[in-house]
Parts: C-alpha cells; sequence; structure tokens
C-alpha cells in the first residue's frame, strides 16, 4: 500500500474547499447540482484521456478538483433543509408580525442549561397543523421542580418562533452562527406549564441511548457517588457533559485536560486498544478469529458511540477508529493516514457543516499531528525501561496535540495551560484503566451486582483525578490568559510549524529559507497589529440589557462609564474578547456620566430622569439611557442632533416609537438590538 493515497487526499481537500464556498456563498441548489452533473460528465471524458493519475493528463487533475469543489458546494445546499419546501420556515412569514403558533416536536437532545433555562434541541413534525420538519432550540424556564424532558418525549405548546439573536458586542461569542452549524436558526421560549405532554414517544437510537443512560445514571446514583463524581463518570463514560459545573469545568480547561471530560478520539482510541488486548486471544484459537475480532470490534465501538449520544465528536472518533480498526488488521503501517482522510471524506458527506465544529477540527489536527510529529519527536530519546519508556511516549504524544492544536486552540480560546504536560503525564497513563474500570462499574450496576466497595474505589479515583487537576489549575501563575491571536497569525504559524516538523524530519537548506520567510513575516504581522492597536481610538456604547455601558478606548486602555454596577462576570462577557482582540487593558469602571467630550463631539446621555439642557448644549450624539419619558420630536427640534443612539436599557416599545420619530426628522437612529454596540471611531 502507498505511504498516503494522495488522489483520495486531493479529492477530500476539495470537497472541504466547496464546503467553505458553498457555506459562504448564495447559490441556487437547482444550479449548483446540475453544475456538478455536468461537471461529472467532464471529468468521465477526461478519464478517458489520462491513463495515469498524477503522472500524465494535468488537465484530469484540475478538472478533478474542480468537480469536487462543486461536489463541496452541492453538499451544503442538498444538506440545508431550509432548502425544501417541509422546512418550518417555509410556513411562515417572516415579514408579519410574530405570533402564537402551533408547534408540535420531540426532543432530540438535551443542551448544557443556563441560569434561567433548560435548553433542548427539538426536531419538528407540525407546525399550524402542517407537517413540517427543522431543529428548533428550545428554552423552558427554570422552576423549583427542575423537571428534565426526555429525548423521545412529543410535546405541543402555542408560542412565538424567534430568530436566534446574533452576538450584539463586537468579538462576542456568536451562539445563533455556532447553532447555525447545526442546521438551527429559530428558538421558542416557554415556561413549563406552556407544554402539553403528548404521551408519544419518537422512537429512535437516540432514544434509546438515553433510555439506557438514564438506568445507568439512576443505578449508579443508588451507590454514594456525589454530584460531581456522577458528572464525571457520565461525561468520561456516556459522553454526557450538561451536568458539569462551571467551576469544573474551568479547572479541567484551565489544567490542559478539558479533552479528558469529551468523549472524543482519547477515548475511543483507549477504548480499541482495550478491545484490541481482551480479544486479542482470538487470533489465535479460532480459525477466523481476525475476521470475528474485527466485527466484535467494531460493533462495540459503534454501541459505545449510541450510549455516548451520538455526538459529532463521538461519531467522528468512532467512524475514524473503525478504518483504522480494519488498517490494523490488515497490518498496513500507514493506514492511520487513509482512516483519517477516509473517515473525513465520509463525515462531511453526511454532514457537510461538521468542518465548522471546533471539537472536530481539533480532534483530526490533534489525530493527524500525533501520527505526523510523534515518531520524529520519539526518536529523540531512547528510554532503557519500560516505564521510562510509557512515559517518554505520553510525553512525546502530548507536546505533539499540542502543537497541532496550538495555533488554533489560542485562536478559539486566547489562553495557554504551561502545566498542560503535567496533567497528561499524570492522568492519562491511568485514564485507561480508569475507562475500563469505570465501563466495569456501569456493567455491574447496570445488573445489580455492584459491591458498595467496588463503587467507593471508582469514586476515589475519580476524586484523586480531580484533585489533580484542580491543584494543577490553581497554578494560575502557568495559564497564560488573554492571548491576541489573529486569523492571519494562526495561518503563518501552522506554515512554520510543518516547516519545522519536514526540515526536522530531513534537513534541505530551501526549507530553511522557506522557514526564515515564515518567521519574518510572523514578526511582521506581530508588529503591524500591535501598531494598529496602539493607534486604535473609539468610543462604543455596548448592548447590555438593563443597563448604559459606555466605553472609550485610548492608548490600549478601556476606560468603561456604567449606569448600574457590572460583575465581573458580565465584564468578561461584554468586553474580554473586545480586549484580547485590541490587545488592551482594563483601565477604570466609572459612574456614568450625562455630558461626554469625545474628540470634537459632543455626546449627551438622556437617562431616565428625561432631564436635558437646551441652553448649554447642543450635542452631535445623544444616547437615550434608561427608557426616559420624552417627545423624541420635540427633544430634536430643540437639540439638533446629528445621531440618535438608543440602547438595551430602553423598553422595546419606547425604542420602536423613537426609531418612527428619527426616520420622520430624517436623523441617524442607531438601536443596539437590532444592529449592535454603537461605536464612534
Amino acid at each position: 500500500m502507498k505511504l498516503i493515497n494522495i488522489p483520495f487526499i486531493v479529492i477530500t481537500i476539495s470537497t472541504l474547499l466547496g464546503i467553505l464556498i458553498g457555506y459562504h456563498l448564495t447559490i441556487v441548489p437547482k444550479i449548483v447540482v446540475l453544475t456538478f452533473l455536468i461537471s461529472i460528465c467532464i471529468l468521465g471524458v477526461s478519464w478517458k484521456q489520462s491513463k495515469k493519475i498524477f503522472s500524465k493528463g494535468y488537465s484530469f487533475v484540475i478538472i478533478m478538483v474542480v468537480v469536487f469543489i462543486i461536489f463541496g458546494i452541492a453538499l451544503v445546499k442538498i444538506h440545508n433543509p431550509k432548502n425544501y419546501s417541509s422546512h418550518y420556515s417555509n410556513h411562515i412569514n417572516p415579514k408579519v408580525q410574530p405570533y402564537d403558533i402551533g408547534i408540535q416536536f420531540y426532543i432530540k437532545e438535551r443542551l448544557k442549561p443556563s441560569f434561567y433555562y433548560n435548553k433542548y434541541i427539538v426536531s419538528t413534525k407540525f407546525v399550524d397543523d402542517k407537517a413540517a420538519h427543522g431543529k428548533i432550540l428550545l428554552q423552558v424556564a427554570r422552576d423549583s421542580s427542575q423537571n428534565i424532558l426526555d429525548i423521545g418525549s412529543t410535546y405541543t405548546t402555542f408560542t412565538t418562533l424567534k430568530p436566534i439573536p446574533r452576538a450584539l458586542n463586537p468579538y462576542q461569542f456568536d451562539y445563533s452562527k455556532h447553532l447555525y452549524t447545526q442546521y438551527i436558526s429559530h428558538r421558542i421560549i416557554v415556561l413549563p406549564h406552556q407544554l402539553i405532554d403528548n404521551h408519544k414517544i419518537e422512537y429512535s437510537l437516540g432514544y434509546l441511548a438515553n433510555q439506557i443512560r438514564k438506568t445507568c445514571t439512576l443505578k449508579l446514583s443508588k451507590y454514594d457517588f456525589d454530584s460531581t463524581q456522577l458528572s464525571i463518570i457520565n461525561a468520561l463514560l456516556l459522553g454526557q457533559r450538561q451536568d458539569i459545573s462551571q467551576d469544573t469545568f474551568d479547572d479541567y480547561r484551565d489544567a490542559g485536560a478539558i479533552h479528558i471530560l469529551a468523549v472524543s478520539g482519547l477515548h475511543v482510541g483507549i477504548i480499541l486498544l482495550l478491545l484490541n488486548f481482551f480479544l486479542k486471544p482470538l487470533d489465535r484459537y479460532y480459525k477466523n478469529g481476525k475476521t470475528i475480532k474485527l466485527t466484535l470490534t467494531i460493533l462495540s465501538l459503534w454501541c459505545f458511540a449510541i450510549i455516548a449520544g451520538l455526538s459529532p465528536s463521538v461519531l467522528r472518533a468512532v467512524t475514524m477508529f473503525s478504518f483504522l480498526a480494519i488498517g490494523m488488521q490488515i497490518r498496513s503501517k500507514t493506514s492511520i493516514y487513509n482512516s483519517l482522510f477516509i473517515s473525513l471524506f465520509i463525515l462531511i458527506c453526511f454532514n457537510p457543516l461538521l468542518l465548522f465544529s471546533v471539537g472536530f477540527q481539533l480532534s483530526y489536527l490533534a489525530v493527524f499531528a500525533i501520527a505526523w510529529i510523534q515518531p520524529l519527536l520519539f526518536k529523540i530519546y531512547r528510554p532503557r525501561f519500560y516505564l521510562s519508556k510509557k512515559l517518554w511516549e505520553t510525553f512525546t504524544v502530548t507536546i505533539a496535540a499540542q502543537l497541532g492544536l496550538l495555533p488554533l486552540s489560542l485562536f478559539y480560546f486566547h489562553q495557554f495551560p504551561l502545566l498542560f504536560f503535567i496533567s497528561n503525564l499524570i492522568i492519562i497513563p491511568f485514564l485507561g484503566g480508569i475507562l475500563g474500570f469505570g465501563i466495569l462499574v456501569i456493567l455491574l450496576a447496570y445488573l445489580n451486582i455492584l459491591p458498595e466497595s467496588i463503587a467507593a474505589l471508582f469514586g476515589n479515583c475519580i476524586d484523586i483525578m480531580n484533585t489533580i487537576i484542580v491543584w494543577i489549575a490553581d497554578q494560575e501563575s502557568f495559564v497564560i490568559k488573554n492571548i491576541p491571536f489573529s486569523t492571519s497569525i494562526g495561518i503563518i504559524l501552522y506554515f512554520i510549524i510543518i516547516l519545522s516538523t519536514m526540515m526536522f524530519k530531513k534537513y534541505e537548506r530551501r526549507k530553511f529559507y522557506w522557514l526564515g520567510i515564515s518567521i519574518i513575516i510572523l514578526l511582521s504581522i506581530l508588529i503591524y497589529e500591535k501598531h494598529t492597536a496602539s493607534n486604535l481610538e473609539e468610543l462604543i456604547v455596548f448592548h447590555n440589557q438593563r443597563n448604559t455601558t459606555l466605553g472609550i478606548l485610548e492608548n490600549e486602555q478601556l476606560r468603561i462609564y456604567s449606569k448600574d454596577t457590572i460583575a465581573v462576570k458580565t465584564q468578561h462577557f461584554l468586553f474580554g474578547n473586545y480586549l484580547t482582540k485590541n490587545q488592551a487593558t482594563l483601565d477604570t469602571v466609572m459612574r456614568l456620566k450625562n455630558i461626554y467630550q469625545y474628540k470634537k463631539q459632543t455626546i449627551m446621555v438622556i437617562d431616565s430622569t428625561s432631564i436635558y439642557h437646551i441652553k448649554s448644549f447642543q450635542p452631535d450624539i445623544i444616547i437615550l439611557s434608561g427608557s426616559p419619558k420624552i417627545h423624541l420630536d420635540r427633544v430634536i427640534d430643540s437639540l439638533h442632533p446629528k445621531q440618535v443612539v438608543a440602547d438595551a436599557s430602553n423598553y422595546k416599545s419606547y425604542i420602536d416609537q423613537w426609531e418612527i420619530s428619527c426616520i420622520k426628522q430624517e436623523i441617524p437612529f442607531h438601536r443596539t438590538d437590532k444592529k449592535g454596540a454603537f461605536i464612534l471611531k
């Protein structure tokens, strides 16, 4: 077998490029499909004229790349449920004022709850008595009963279908974009009593998996596991992280061990190794032992995937390791690369928007980096003893994975835990034992034969792991946070990592030159971005619910003026990413004033007191705060502003009236609930 199947890699990369194009461009699906069919015909003609791929007939290669780019675009359009008439969005008129509609749906997936809501992804069945399909975000207000809705349960409600709001402050995490990559663009918000239980079950693999998980959790809850232990067990073995507390999640993140809580390639890889170990006797004692072993291995992996909820991370890991298991059985030394790209291609064919999942990107980059970089690092040192060899192997795997993930992790999370290798060196060697022990505990509990002593021992193992993680996370000086990191820096840093690895593998002068050029480009980008950030000056009115928050950025310092006190958590939510992106620090948080002079413009804040001075000032910009009871037409006639801004501290009904007045007076009106934060350069 060849080292890497180059044609298939080119096909996969071309398809990925097509998905990127299809996601960002609006193209009529019928035109895309027609173009793809025509391209296939052209490819067939070119195939006859090209006898050997990549050595003769370069025209065939170019046509093949174009065809699979079009194929990627077609995948995006074909999988988009909005392109089908039965989608619920085609049954409602977005131009009409929102009104209550009858929606029948079943629970498809439970999400991590927020402080105010339990959240679910639901699949619609009927909208206003019309058969419909499509996924919606359901937010159920939390009450004292804290009832959790079961996956597969069917409900009916009469409520307003609303678009999921986009991020309204600069550089905030955009939850609407995240959900759109799962084909979710609307939400419904209800109180518990507004849900009518239809007492019907939508049977599916998801429902079956949820019933198994519920039974396992119920059985385990009879033992002396505390809530933290149960939440970790659910995450490690059942793929459910919804009940993990934010503090525990933050500790694992700061310790560089967050991947332990997400059932993904690490867990599935360990389970694959355990299965190979326990099923090894089949190779020796049975005629068709290899086939039986492979079949049982793949079935076991997919059973685990079903129980773990068939989440994207589990799906990609099990698909990839299924092909890897096949490669291991046919003794292919290079099957991991082919397994990687085959599983990648299959998954994006079934769900092209998986490409935009952060976990999807991190998983494949980590596995590729381990497969490519780790063997090179392992050769640096040859330990003599078994234990030192295993520790060195774990260390090199951790370093290789971190090198592959570093640019992407910095781009998404803007922090780097320096002690990541310690948590991985301590925990990863024993994680296989913890997973194997956990599977045994769950099986014994499921069969009602789990001894209390075994349950207590496993609980102690979880506690020891948590204690280690908390200790590492508490070393805050070793966690570098708020690292500014742009797309261009990420791309050039990947070039440097790739060139460094290639040069480490085989030194060539041209690689050295390219590496030097890449480093110079990186330094140039860093200098340019630092210069841009240091010269950036702007005034910004943030979108902050029930509060007016105004910021002035100068000399990489952000001064905040706020009507009410802002909690630290709210500060991080409002302008945490804004500070990181602009390489700035928070200077002071002060009480909101009524008059500001910014550059050559005068800004007046009219608050709930409704007091404003006509004689003293003629402001350029008026900021309306706290729903002042004013007649805006008269205010405009008196003060003659050039701009009116209404933030999230005002009643929506007031904002609507003010907008009408400004349109009538031909004054620019900026409302942060629709246009986002107001920024004045």
